[in-house]
């Protein structure tokens, strides 16, 4: 004769499962969250840059393009219209007012993700989830990464925070500053350490390959 499941084993069985789902669906949702932040990081870099090369063709070589001189939220507006406003689609754009009382001028992604664009058009603050844009200095480098402008560094100006190997002729880069500069303007090193302690977390992240190192120090 077939018998069936007993209440015990159907209460253990169930319970063996509880433990299960239990153990392995924060690993799920942790390999979830690095997936959304590497597909949107190379997304963004992507697009951006696309929108660049595209630029280029009506107003000329980056390096000759105007950024702002004086900063208002106003003037990066005006910036951002004539360069990029005909070749990045989004949802918005605009200024707003921050949290911390702050104006400024953000722009809003299909996707869901946004990015301010401060100092003279030169730094780009991208975050995944465009609600956390007004306070994206608390979650650098989980929800939030800094991206920088500058296709002019590195030609012959003086100054530790001109980097030729970074920035010199190329669009929007994952962001760094000099600590180190050698004479031909390049960072070195480079190591995740020297990374992280400085806080570029996009350009660990795009030197891993647009993945998340193992040795990642913050918290998605």
């Amino acid at each position: 004769m077939n018998r069936g499941f007993t209440l015990a084993e159907v209460l253990i069985t169930i319970g063996i499962i509880g433990i299960v789902a239990a153990l392995t669906f924060p690993i799920l949702l942790k390999h979830h969250r690095k997936t959304v932040i590497e597909t949107s990081l190379k997304r963004f870099y992507t697009v951006t840059n696309q929108a660049v090369l595209l630029s280029t063709a009506d107003n000329g070589e980056i390096q000759y393009w105007e950024f702002v001189t004086a900063e208002t939220p106003e003037n990066i507006q005006t910036f951002y219209n004539k360069y990029f406003d005909k070749y990045l689609k989004t949802n918005n754009t605009g200024i707003y007012n921050f949290k911390d009382g702050t104006r400024c001028f953000a722009i809003y992604f299909p996707d869901g993700s946004g990015a301010t664009i401060t100092y003279r058009g030169h730094d780009w603050f991208y975050c995944i989830n465009a609600r956390y844009l007004d306070e994206w200095n608390k979650y650098h480098g989980s929800q939030c990464f800094k991206f920088g402008f500058y296709p002019t560094w590195g030609s012959g100006q003086s100054g530790q925070s001109h980097l030729k190997s970074t920035y010199q002729n190329k669009g929007i880069e994952p962001y760094v500053n000099a600590s180190k500069v050698n004479e031909d303007g390049s960072v070195s090193p480079t190591t995740p350490g020297d990374l992280y302690s400085q806080k570029w977390y996009a350009k660990a992240i795009q030197l891993n390959n647009w993945t998340i190192p193992d040795d990642y120090p913050v918290r998605y």
